[in-house]
């Protein structure tokens, strides 16, 4: 009985002390690099993933996409290939449906479905309607100078 609490101790004490990346089955050298929250102010556009492959050789990877709320939509995935020892900016295209702060959880799978790595998250700010914002508030000035301009001209002719 003794012998047996022994040995269980020392097995766990060699599962509490081993590194995790010791207990991790498989590395791999394909990875995305965590990058800066994006600040999309537009309906449609491309958010920037940062690949890098550490391998010898040219990698082809999909790159999934998922979001924490509807706010964009996202493709199912994106292929992408990275020639050996490089890093590559690969774009996912995002449509803007409301505005508001999502969060994009991006991971790496090979075309055999395994999946690459961990999960990265990347923020989103969305603005959707920046555009017709900055628009309207332009052609809205634009039209208030053409008014106060031609007030000015009607008075300086009956002065005149």
């Amino acid at each position: 009985m003794k012998f047996l609490k022994k040995v269980s101790l020392v097995l766990i004490a060699l599962l509490v002390f081993t590194p995790a990346s010791a207990m991790a089955t498989e590395n791999y050298d394909v990875q995305i690099i965590k990058g800066s929250s994006i600040n999309l102010v537009a309906q449609a556009s491309r958010v920037p993933v940062l690949i890098q492959n550490n391998y010898d050789t040219e990698v082809r990877v999909l790159v999934h996409v998922s979001t924490s709320n509807l706010r964009v939509r996202l493709p199912e995935a994106t292929s992408v290939t990275i020639a050996p020892n490089s890093t590559v900016n690969a774009v996912i295209p995002v449509q803007a449906v409301a505005n508001g702060d999502v969060e994009l959880s991006v991971w790496l799978t090979s075309f055999s479905g395994v999946r690459l790595g961990n999960d990265t998250v990347i923020t989103m700010h969305v603005i959707g309607n920046a555009e017709a914002i900055g628009l309207g508030s332009m052609g809205a000035l634009v039209l208030l100078l053409l008014v106060v301009g031609s007030i000015r001209m009607i008075r300086r002719r009956k002065l005149a």
